[in-house]
Parts: C-alpha cells; sequence; structure tokens
C-alpha cells in the first residue's frame, strides 16, 4: 500500500481520518513538506485556500489524558536532540548584550531607575537629579530627611502609579527603613492620625530636612551619625512649639537629634509633654 498523501513511499502509519502515510507524522512526508515549503506561500490569497472554511477532524474531540502525557514526552524528547537545538540557535538572532537592542546598561536587571525613563514621569512631584558618579541613574530625595539616594525601580513605579491615582496610599520614596518609620505621615491612610508615639510628632518637612543638613545628620547630643543609629533622627525644637507658635519655624530654635535622645530630653523636668500641654 502506497501513501494516500502522494509522495509514492510505502504507507506505514494509519491516522485517525483513515488516511495512510510513510510517516509516523503527516509534517514528514515528502509530498507535505514539498506543499509546505517556503516556494508555496502566499500562493492562497485570503479565503481562496481550499480548506478555508472547513472544520477541522479534531475541533471538538478531547484529548484523553494518555494522549496529553505521550505528547508532553515526545516534545519533551524533540527538544533535547542536538539538531532541534542547533536549529533553534540558527533561527534565533545572537546578541551580545552590548548589542542587543534593548540593552541599557544592566540598569534594569540591577534594579537601578535610568534618569531619562523616570525623571519626566516624576520629576513635577519629586526633587531629582542625575547621580553625580553616573549620569544615566537617576536621584531623588528622602521625603523625611531630604538626603539624595537611589531608589528601586519598584518604588518608582509604585509612585507613579499612586501620582496617576491608580495605586492605595501616596507611596512616598524613603532612603532607608528607618525614615520610613519616622515619619509622621507615614501609614497615615491604614492608620488614625497621630497614631504613632508622641516623639514622632515633629516640624515641617523643609525645616526638618534642612536641620538635618546643617547638623550633618548627626545627633546633636549623643554625636551619632545616621548611620550608627538603629533608629531614624528627630528634629527637636529647643523651646516648646505650643508656647512659641511664631518661632516654630524658626531653622535656629530646633535641632538634630536621634530618638532616645529625643525621649531623654522630654523626660526632663519642665520638658515633660505633660509640662507642655497649654491648659495652664
Amino acid at each position: 500500500m502506497k501513501c494516500d498523501y502522494g509522495c509514492g513511499k510505502e504507507a506505514q502509519h494509519q491516522f485517525k481520518n483513515g488516511k495512510w502515510c510513510c510517516s509516523e507524522y503527516l509534517a514528514k512526508c515528502p509530498a507535505i513538506k514539498n506543499k509546505n515549503s517556503k516556494g508555496n506561500k502566499g500562493k492562497f490569497k485570503k479565503g481562496e485556500h481550499p480548506n478555508c472554511g472547513k472544520k477541522p477532524w479534531n475541533k471538538g474531540i478531547p484529548r484523553t489524558e494518555e494522549e496529553k502525557v505521550l505528547i508532553s514526552k515526545r516534545t519533551k524528547e524533540e527538544m533535547l536532540k542536538p539538531e532541534t537545538i542547533e536549529k533553534i540557535r540558527e533561527t534565533r538572532p545572537n546578541f551580545k548584550k552590548e548589542k542587543h537592542p534593548r540593552w541599557s546598561g544592566g540598569y534594569y536587571n540591577s534594579n537601578i531607575p535610568m534618569y531619562n525613563t523616570y525623571a519626566i514621569k516624576i520629576s513635577y512631584a519629586e526633587k531629582c537629579r542625575r547621580d553625580p558618579n553616573d549620569k544615566n541613574i537617576l536621584q531623588v530625595t528622602c521625603a523625611y530627611c531630604g538626603k539624595w539616594f537611589t531608589p528601586g525601580v519598584l518604588s518608582i513605579y509604585e509612585r507613579i502609579r499612586s501620582l496617576n491615582g491608580k495605586n492605595h496610599g501616596e507611596q512616598r520614596l524613603y532612603c532607608s527603613d528607618k525614615c520610613k518609620i519616622e515619619c509622621p505621615i507615614f501609614h497615615q491612610i491604614s492608620y488614625p492620625k497621630d497614631y504613632k508615639p508622641s516623639t514622632s510628632r515633629e516640624v515641617q518637612a523643609e525645616l526638618r530636612q534642612m536641620r538635618f543638613e546643617i547638623d550633618n545628620y548627626t545627633c546633636q547630643k549623643c554625636n551619632k551619625h545616621q548611620d550608627e543609629l538603629d533608629t531614624g533622627l528627630h528634629c527637636h525644637h529647643i523651646e516648646g512649639i505650643r508656647w512659641e507658635p511664631l518661632e516654630s519655624a524658626d531653622i535656629d530654635k530646633v535641632i538634630t537629634v536621634c530618638k532616645e535622645c529625643h525621649i531623654k530630653i522630654h523626660k526632663k523636668y519642665e520638658c515633660r509633654y505633660n509640662d507642655m500641654r497649654c491648659g495652664k
């Protein structure tokens, strides 16, 4: 018996449609290969192919679990063959990292935001600049201490979504977890106002950031730098803000202290929170 597909070879395998073929796979039949060759591509216009509009023979017929396992097994075996691997390599473009059209120096893979990509999307709400050591890298200021730092790509992405009204909360940018915890406005949506301890009630953000920069991010009581502390820095009013409200924004009336020193200051006589209440 000869192949029903016209290649002239002896038939060896019968398909579910009743036809006999010289190969177990229809695509390997020489007649089908010739029919599907590159020279025959584009021969028919849209709607003119003889099979156009016909219902496939296997449409609506569910595959059994045995058939699915067999297909998966044969696919894995075929993909592991050296000739298949070589064929895939030949069809795919072989780019080196530096020559790939989407290569940008590896910044994205290192979770580093690029200035040209994100600055235009966030500069109207955040202070932005180029990294002094690498002009391609984006830097912003911390929402709490005002220090310049490089955030992660995901942090920038979530901040942009929040500014566009597509995210919950403000997703402000902080240089460290210390600043995030000490910031009075962090998590104000999830928690009631002033839910944090009294030591976190501080001055205006701009005044605090200016004082931190003047004091070189160092506590003026214990002389510890921000990097040496387990908690963030605070900005303490030398004179009670409730007693001198007009001078509350005077930069000479505040100093930089750590959280522990701030607590100790307010434990002193006439400086306790109870003493500074305006109820007397």
